[in-house]
């Protein structure tokens, strides 16, 4: 049973509602009785630039402005009023979201995440980005939906990301799936290796593999990758200021190797205030 969920663009609270519906009709007959649920709703609750620019069928009235202000935050919550028990609004933007979320389940705060959905980005790059900080974020065994496959910067980033994965095997998607196949509409869709759910507009859905790792201790090492880059750039001294405070610091590591320790720790305190 799913019981931590994340869901990324979640605007008036439309997807939200459905995904917490679910899960409470799901909770009314709990395994334990300690049993809970939480769906995070990741947004900035600001539109995008569509709506901004006036692009859509509706609009700039779909942001609800006012005194330039979009109300979608306050429509969301009311919208999503009787889900209180379950729905948990974050409003920030989609990456910062999910990094956010990264640190606190490797710090065992929160747990992986069982089920997420992503109906966030539709433009290239951006949707790939989120697919990795999104998929990153899964348990063993978790679930990854998403919406729109039908734009063709979505299927070209999708494509793109489970690429990139195919050699490390760590987004490799079975055919053979008993859970995915059971679901209605699912179906794998073998040339693109993913699998897609049937519906208007088409999804996509991806399943975490369940391999024998810890996999908090993995989350943290590709958060520090992700966040100080594979191979750290060395210090680049640009100017004579930079190449003195150097000076001083290889100074007091040299110190430090040498077991002294309080001239070592003074040195490296001297070249960092420089």
């Amino acid at each position: 049973r799913p019981r931590f969920l994340v869901e990324v663009g979640s605007f008036k609270g439309g997807s939200s509602i459905r995904i917490a519906s679910a899960l409470m009709r799901d909770l009314a007959q709990p395994a334990q009785p300690e049993d809970k649920a939480c769906l995070v709703c990741i947004d900035t609750f600001l539109g995008d630039a569509a709506m901004w620019l006036n692009k859509q069928a509706t609009g700039r009235s779909s942001l609800l402005l006012k005194d330039g202000c979009p109300q979608l935050y306050m429509q969301f919550m009311v919208n999503t009023a009787k889900y209180a028990d379950v729905i948990v609004p974050f409003p920030i933007a989609s990456l910062c979201g999910l990094r956010a979320l990264q640190h606190l389940a490797a710090d065992g705060r929160t747990p992986l995440v069982d089920f997420l959905y992503l109906d966030s980005a539709h433009l290239s790059g951006e949707t790939k980005l989120e697919i990795t900080e999104a998929f990153r974020l899964l348990r063993p065994g978790g679930i990854l939906l998403g919406d729109d496959l039908d734009w063709p910067a979505v299927e070209a980033d999708l494509s793109s990301f489970l690429a990139d994965a195919a050699d490390a095997e760590s987004a490799s998607q079975s055919a053979d799936d008993e859970l995915l196949n059971a679901l209605p509409g699912a179906f794998f869709f073998a040339a693109g290796g993913y699998w897609v759910v049937e519906a208007q507009p088409r999804q996509w859905m991806l399943r975490k593999p369940s391999r024998q790792t810890e996999a908090r201790e993995e989350l943290k090492a590709e958060i520090l990758a992700a966040e100080m880059g594979e191979k750290p750039a060395e210090f680049l001294a640009a100017t004579a200021e930079d190449q003195e405070a150097m000076a001083v610091y290889q100074q007091g590591i040299a110190k430090l190797e040498m077991g002294d320790t309080a001239e070592g720790s003074r040195l490296l305190k001297v070249a960092a205030k420089m």
